[in-house]
């Protein structure tokens, strides 16, 4: 195996492993909320963009427009999302988080950096500090080639 090659699985080795850990430890966490992971992210995007489309949903997660659709319709049952038609333009439907949906995310991600606080405190500042630049830089580089690959699913489309 090529040096190119043993770092980039050494790389999904470890984001895999990272995944699967915190997926585990908040496991409990989604499933008292019953929100699946995939439905989890949605309601972060909704979250960080203050509302979104079903468009913009369906490109970010790299799925179609029907899956997200079945996703929304799921979260809207459980009260943690609402849609809301454009004032000009009904056919624009717009979500938001309900505050049920925006306080899920807010404990789920406050659990989070809990947990990856304490992770961080255990690396020395330098190595942190390149590791975070570097994969920054890993996470451009690959939003860039999903992009030249893959042109339909760009974000902010």
């Amino acid at each position: 195996m090529e040096k190119g090659d043993a770092d980039a699985q050494r790389l999904m080795l470890a984001f895999y492993r990272v995944g699967r850990s915190r997926h585990a430890i908040l496991r409990d966490l989604l499933s008292r909320h019953e929100v699946t992971p995939q439905q989890f992210h949605l309601l972060m995007y909704i979250k960080a963009s203050g509302t979104a489309r079903v468009t913009d949903l369906s490109a970010m997660m790299m799925v179609s427009k029907p899956t997200a659709s079945r996703m929304i319709n799921t979260l809207c049952d459980k009260g943690m999302i609402r849609k809301r038609a454009d004032e000009k333009d009904r056919r624009l439907v717009y979500l938001d988080l309900t505050p049920r949906g925006r306080r899920v995310v807010d404990e789920k991600e406050a659990k989070q950096r809990e947990l990856i606080t304490r992770a961080l405190e255990r690396v020395p500042e330098a190595e942190k500090a390149v590791f975070l630049r570097t994969l920054e830089r890993i996470g451009g580089e690959l939003a860039a080639i999903s992009r030249e690959e893959t042109p339909g699913t760009s974000e902010g489309r």
